[in-house]
Order: structure tokens, then sequence, then C-alpha cells
């Protein structure tokens, strides 16, 4: 089985490289089609200027980094707008609030990467959905490149780390109420979303590590859900009762929610 996986990552590395590579035959530095042409464009831009990340930008390596943002931030953006969707239904009151907010902000035209300095209820329920139902528990893992020390530990040079973000997520440490989801928590007194957010709020990790992809993800995570909420402004979304599976979203033992079902009721 191992074999057979290895095999099979190869070969998604070899067709992303190809694709990658095809793209120098027609690379217009004046036009930039998509991502593939941007990593180019970065890549001539630190070799033309000495840069220190130079020597990193290797075709192999931007092959990789368009394989973390298609493969990585798939089935993570999936489950989290699982757990959004789960919570419109839980908690109606919720949703009236970000439809009213979508209404009063943006009306029925498309949404636009602006919007979310205007909706700030939004950005605080995915906020709150990420840190209440983080959907990557464990960073990636790392390795100690030195001998070092964390409180009275010492951590030998190649040792594998990772970070545990569920428990600080949810730490009554760090948040009141943790085990409660409260949108309110990323808003200002006034309102406002919050720009400097709570140290402990990590849910794509720490450091110089952190996800590449935090926000790209966010982004569209925002225009997802208003873009939903909007084409469904007639309807109340609720849970459809089967099977007899409580989706309870405060009682959850896994990265993703029970198997639940929602309908569409019309609005009097």
């Amino acid at each position: 089985m191992a074999d057979k996986q290895k095999r099979i990552m190869n070969d998604m590395l070899d067709m992303l490289k190809n694709k990658f590579v095809k793209h120098y035959e027609d690379f217009d530095e004046s036009s930039q089609r998509d991502f593939c042409d941007a990593l180019i464009s970065a890549k001539n831009d630190a070799l033309r200027d000495g840069k220190e990340s130079a020597p990193y930008l290797t075709d192999d390596n931007l092959s990789m980094t368009i394989f973390d943002l298609f493969f990585a931030g798939t089935d993570t953006s999936q489950q989290t707008f699982q757990w959004l969707l789960l919570f419109l239904c839980y908690y109606p009151e919720m949703q009236q609030k970000l439809r009213q907010e979508i209404e009063s902000q943006i009306g029925d035209r498309m949404p636009t990467h602006e919007d979310r300095n205007r909706c700030h209820y939004v950005m605080a329920f995915i906020a709150e959905t990420m840190r209440y139902r983080n959907v990557v528990p464990l960073s990636p893992l790392h390795k100690t490149v030195v001998q070092t020390k964390i409180g009275d530990h010492t951590v030998p040079k190649g040792t594998a780390v990772t970070l545990y973000h569920h428990n600080i997520l949810n730490n009554p440490k760090y948040w009141e109420n943790p085990h409660q989801l409260i949108p309110e928590r990323f808003l200002e007194s006034d309102g406002q979303y919050m720009t400097s957010r709570n140290k402990a709020f990590i849910p794509f990790g720490v450091g110089r590590r952190v996800c590449l992809g935090e926000k790209l993800a966010i982004a569209d995570l925002f225009l997802v859900l208003v873009s939903f909420l909007q084409s469904t402004q007639q309807y109340d979304i609720v849970l459809a009762k089967h099977s007899g599976i409580d989706p309870d979203p405060n009682i959850a033992d896994s990265i993703n929610p029970k198997h639940y079902e929602i309908k569409l009721v019309q609005k009097l």
C-alpha cells in the first residue's frame, strides 16, 4: 500500500510539474493568466533582484506549491463550509443576522473581496467557526534544526515537532466560554470585525510556516457563503430529519460534522 501511495503521489507531482513547465512556452510577463504565471513571475523577479529566496524557487518546489494550493486547500475549505452550513441551520438567529447584513451591505449584486470590510458579522461568523471547529487540529510536522528548549523541556536537534491547534483554539485559558459558538467574540464594541485578534486564533498555524493559503481560504469562504445566502434569500435553511441522526455541531468527535441534510423552506 505504501508503494502504491508513493507511486500515485509521484504521478500527481509529475503531472503538475509538466503543466507548470509548459507555461514557460508562452509566458508573458505583462499578462499573468493564472497561478502558474504568477509563480514564474515571482521566480524571475527573485533571480533578477538576487533575492535570498531565489535558489529555492526551483521548478520542483514551485510545482509542490501548486500541489499544496489545490490539494491541501480543497478538502479543508469544503469541510469548513460544511460546518458553516450546519451552524446556519442550527442557529437560525445567526442565519438571520447574516442575511440582514448581506442585504444591507451588498444587496443582490455579486459580492467582491472588498465587501469583507463591510460585512463584519459575516467575517466574525467565519472566524468563530474556524476557531470552534477547526478542520486541521494538528500542524504539519516540522523538524528542529538545532537543540532548543521549550519551558523545562530540552528538544534535541532533528526532532519532529507539531502544534496541536485544537488545544489552543478551545482552551479556556485563552477564550471565554470556548465550547460555545459566539461570533461576537471577534467583533469590537462598535460591531467592527477585529483587525487585531486574539493571539490564540491559529486555525492556519503560527510562525513562518503558517499556511500559505490563509488569505485565499478566507476570501473563498466569504464569497461562497455570501453567494449561497443571496441565492436562498427567499427561504430559510433548516435541517432535514433523517435516519434519527443528531448532527448537533456542539457534540463533535471528528473534524467533520456528522452526516446531515438540509432543506429550503419558503418564507411566509
